[in-house]
C-alpha cells in the first residue's frame, strides 16, 4: 500500500513515520511511505489512484490541509484522508472531504490501528442486530436500526423506535446489546443512534425529525470525537461511532 504524509514539522513527520512503520512491521503490512514537507511538493507528486491513504497536517506552512484535500478529492474520489493536528479545531471540516479519521498529535499505535481498521473492505454487510427485550411481560425483538434513542425515566427504559417500547432492562445492559459503532452513550440516562443525529450543540444533540438528547459534561469529550468520526466517514462506511459506555 502506498501512502503519503504531508507534514511541515520534521519531528512530527519522523514520529508519524516511525509509528506507521512499526504498525506495518507488527501487522505484516507492506507500506510505501512518501513524506512531504509542503503542500506544493505533495501536489507535484500527486496523481489519481497513486495513494490509497494521505495523512495531512491541518496547517502546512501557510496553507491548510483541508484545501489540499479538496483539490485531491476532486481528482481522486477513492483516496482516503487522515487529518493530523494538535487540536480538534478543524475536525468538522474533514466531513466535507469524507475524511477517514482525525488524529491528535502525537499519533499513537492505537489510533493508527483505528485508521487501518476503517479502510473500506470488500466484505458483506453484517446482519441487522435484533434486541430481545421484555415489555409488558412479553418478549419482543426490536431491530437496532429502528431505534432513534433510548432514555431512562423513573428506572424504566423507553426505546424510541417505530413505536415507544418500555422495558425494565437496565440501560447499561441494553447498550451492550447495541452495535457499538452505531450508538453512543451521551448521559447516564441516554443512548442515541448516531444516524439519528442532526447536529451537535454545547449540551445536546438535535435529532432528525425533531427532539433533542442531552450531553452530560462527563460524556462530552467522547461524544464530540465520536460524532466527528461519524461525520467524517458515515457516508462511505456503515458505522463510525464510539462504543457505548456502561
Amino acid at each position: 500500500m502506498r501512502i503519503a504524509m504531508v507534514e511541515d514539522e520534521e519531528k512530527d513527520r519522523k514520529h508519524l513515520s516511525d509509528v506507521l512503520c512499526t504498525y506495518a512491521e507488527r501487522n505484516g503490512l507492506a507500506l510505501e511511505i512518501d513524506a512531504f514537507s509542503s503542500g506544493e511538493d505533495f501536489w507535484r507528486a500527486f496523481e489519481p489512484q497513486k495513494y490509497a491513504l494521505v495523512f495531512l497536517d491541518n496547517y502546512i506552512g501557510t496553507g491548510l490541509g483541508i484545501d489540499l484535500a479538496r483539490k485531491a478529492r476532486a481528482l481522486d474520489p477513492a483516496v482516503e484522508f487522515v487529518f493530523v493536528s494538535m487540536s480538534m479545531e478543524f475536525a468538522f471540516l474533514g466531513y466535507e472531504v469524507h475524511a477517514l479519521h482525525y488524529l491528535l498529535k502525537p499519533a499513537t499505535m492505537d489510533e493508527i490501528d483505528k485508521v487501518f481498521a476503517r479502510l473500506p473492505k470488500n466484505e458483506p454487510e453484517p446482519e441487522d442486530t435484533m434486541l430481545e427485550v421484555v415489555s409488558d411481560y412479553r418478549p419482543m425483538l426490536v431491530p437496532a436500526k429502528s431505534i432513534r434513542y433510548i432514555e431512562v425515566i423513573d428506572k424504566v427504559c423507553i426505546i424510541h423506535a417505530a413505536e415507544d417500547i418500555k422495558t425494565y432492562m437496565p440501560l447499561g445492559n441494553l447498550a451492550e446489546l447495541l452495535p457499538p459503532d452505531d450508538f453512543l452513550r451521551t448521559h447516564r440516562s441516554f443512548v442515541v443512534a448516531l444516524g439519528s443525529i442532526l447536529s451537535m450543540g454545547k449540551n445536546e444533540f438535535a435529532l432528525k425529525g425533531g427532539g433533542t438528547v442531552p450531553i452530560s459534561q462527563s460524556y462530552r469529550s467522547d461524544c464530540q470525537r465520536a460524532y466527528i468520526e461519524y461525520l467524517a466517514g458515515g457516508k462511505k462506511r456503515r458505522s463510525h461511532g464510539a462504543k457505548p459506555k456502561t
